[in-house]
């Protein structure tokens, strides 16, 4: 994969600066009053092709996904991760060597680098990666932007210490490496019109239940049981938008048990119901349910997603 974009490093900022590449990807790069932290914000908007960006790197970069984001992380030509980094989600690259993050769909990320090479982490770092997801953790993020260069500074030191803290809460193992999440993704994708149990997902893998969850989990933030959810409602998006397929075939081609129940989850993934997203997709208008008022919610698209839960079976 090679670079693009590179987004240089930028030090010494007075004041916020904004930059626009290809049309489509704008970095806005924020001022910190702590010279060892490098904090920017990247969104890619109506891009029509993968772009591929180069982050300097330091002793260990964060990158927050502010919506789902379809990327492709690689080190030192090491593919790292490849799929969608939902909401929310941070990974955590440790190492000095740049990182090359290919946007693979409209995207919006933080990257957050310590600069400082002796910067000592409050713990190690297992396989020198990690992916976590927290609430408390977007919230800080969410500050950013508002406050001053000193401010940041403190925001991004309390976002590296409570990341941590959660890390250390986890299971200590190497998260799936991502030949193994792409054959776990291969085998869902063929089988989405069936039930599929942990068991079987870890089979592919190569590894215990117990093993496997904590290592999909690692390696995604999300557990495995979510991650098929979302492959099961982008599969549903798709046959919504080519087909005209009724709610209820499509719901049980994609390994729902019936259609309240894909309903209720497509809903919740997309703020919109199944035949909403498809009327507003097609540009035709939905009708208003009598009795109620329509809430001005924002309809979200669905990402590609590319590649631990305590019930067996993953429906």
């Amino acid at each position: 994969m090679h670079p693009d974009i590179a987004i240089k490093v930028s030090l010494g900022l007075t004041g916020d600066v904004f930059e626009t590449f290809d049309d489509c990807l704008h970095v806005e790069h924020y001022q910190v009053a702590d010279p060892n932290i490098f904090l920017a914000k990247l969104t890619r908007e109506n891009g029509s092709r993968a772009i591929t960006t180069s982050l300097s790197a330091g002793a260990g970069t964060f990158i927050l996904a502010d919506r789902d984001s379809e990327l492709r992380l690689e080190q030192k030509g090491c593919l790292l991760y490849q799929g969608v980094l939902v909401e929310g989600s941070i990974a955590f690259i440790e190492g000095s060597d740049p990182i090359s993050v290919e946007l693979q769909s409209d995207a919006c990320l933080y990257v957050l680098t310590f600069l400082h090479e002796r910067y000592v982490w409050p713990c190690p770092v297992i396989g020198g990666r990690f992916n976590i997801r927290d609430e408390r953790l977007s919230e800080l993020i969410d500050e950013v932007s508002e406050s001053s260069a000193a401010r940041r500074s403190e925001l991004t030191r309390e976002f590296s210490g409570l990341a941590f803290e959660l890390y250390r809460s986890l299971p200590r193992v190497h998260p799936l490496s991502a030949w193994r999440l792409a054959r776990v993704k291969r085998y869902a994708q063929s089988r989405l019109d069936q039930r599929l149990t942990l068991e079987e997902l870890a089979d592919v893998a190569g590894f215990s239940r117990a093993h496997f969850a904590a290592t999909f989990k690692a390696a995604t933030s999300m557990s495995a049981h979510e991650f098929l959810l979302r492959l099961r409602i982008q599969e549903a998006a798709k046959l919504l938008l080519g087909t005209d397929l009724p709610l209820v075939d499509i719901a049980l081609q994609c390994g729902f048990q019936n259609q309240p129940h894909f309903t209720t989850v497509f809903k919740k993934m997309t703020s919109a119901t199944p035949r909403r997203w498809r009327n507003a997709r097609r540009g035709l208008p939905t009708p208003p349910v009598p009795g109620l008022r329509r809430r001005n919610t924002e309809i979200i698209d669905l990402p590609v997603i590319d590649a631990d839960h305590p019930s067996s079976e993953l429906h």
